[in-house]
């Protein structure tokens, strides 16, 4: 039954993420969570589990699926196990910047994979930022593809950040984000790849001191819901969670931007050494990479995502 002719007073909606407290997601999460019940007047109230306290990563995505918690905003690579489509979001070199990235994934790109979704029995709000990834490692600086000849990377259990990997020449340590700071100190890998706000939050500079700013891959983070516990809301409180759902997400873009600079200040002044290499010789290494990804994600859904991006592609 919709909450439509219901007193529309709810048991507190949960909200389950992977973030450490003081990270932006957690601080759009709190927004987020007070401005609904403002806006609901409490009716509608959300309580927030950070930092895996209800499920680390690979269990989040399941648990809002199967309805053990009502909202999540696992990264979007995790996805692609129910939606080939998502893994698409990840290729090598795909968006210029991060304002090419927002155009395509608030718009077209959210449209294309929301019946998706809604099949999982998902409702998805918004997209959020994880941020583009970066190498990192304790041998040398990367500078061109054949510096990563030999490197052990530390990467998640992720198609497209492995097949990037090894199209560098560099070898493959799979580590679920949990373990990755364990990892990094016992020397599972020589080096990883994250966004700057990771490599900050999680110390990597402790042992990886060699950082090259390469926007390898973009990373978003999709803000969903169990789409039962949107169904039981009202039409105008479904309206009021998409708006601030929305506004959370800009605000928590605004403040990993923000923070990325003051991040890569602190970072050099713990002795890591900042490198930005010339990105040409990395996105010509990637072509056998775009052809496994094809073969993994569907070669239409690669065309018809790559169509989506040349479109908000911005023109001089």
């Amino acid at each position: 039954m919709r909450g439509d002719d219901q007193l529309n007073v709810f048991k507190p909606l949960l909200l389950a993420h992977h973030c450490a407290e003081d990270h932006p997601s957690h601080i759009a999460a709190e927004l987020f969570a007070n401005s609904v019940a403002a806006r609901t007047h409490g009716q509608v109230q959300i309580s927030i589990y950070p930092k895996g306290a209800l499920g680390e990563l690979p269990e989040l995505l399941q648990l809002v699926i199967d309805g053990r918690v009502d909202m999540s905003f696992p990264p979007h690579d995790r996805y692609v196990e129910h939606c080939k489509k998502f893994g698409c979001v990840s290729m090598p070199f795909v968006f210029d910047d991060c304002d090419h990235a927002d155009r395509v994934l608030d718009g077209e790109f959210m449209d294309w994979v929301t019946p998706d979704l809604q099949q999982q029995g998902l409702e998805p709000l918004s997209c959020w930022e994880w941020g583009f990834r970066q190498f990192t490692n304790s041998k040398h600086p990367i500078l061109k593809p054949e510096d990563m000849h030999g490197l052990r990377i530390r990467v998640p259990p992720i198609q497209t950040y492995k097949t990037a990997i090894l199209a560098l020449g560099g070898k493959i340590a799979l580590v679920e984000y949990s373990q990755l700071a364990k990892a990094m100190k016992l020397g599972v890998a020589d080096g990883q790849e994250n966004p700057v706000s990771v490599i900050h939050a999680r110390k990597l500079y402790e042992t990886q001191k060699f950082l090259s700013l390469v926007n390898y891959s973009y990373g978003s983070m999709v803000y969903i819901i169990n789409k039962k516990s949107f169904d039981s809301l009202t039409q105008e409180q479904q309206h009021i969670l998409r708006e601030e759902s929305k506004k959370a997400g800009q605000l928590m873009r605004k403040l990993m931007r923000a923070q990325e600079q003051q991040q890569l200040q602190e970072l050099a002044e713990l002795g890591v050494k900042i490198s930005t290499p010339d990105l040409a010789p990395f996105k010509a290494a990637m072509a056998p990479a775009y052809e496994k990804l094809k073969a993994v994600f569907g070669t239409e859904n690669v065309s018809t995502f790559l169509e989506i991006v040349e479109r908000n592609r911005a023109r001089a």
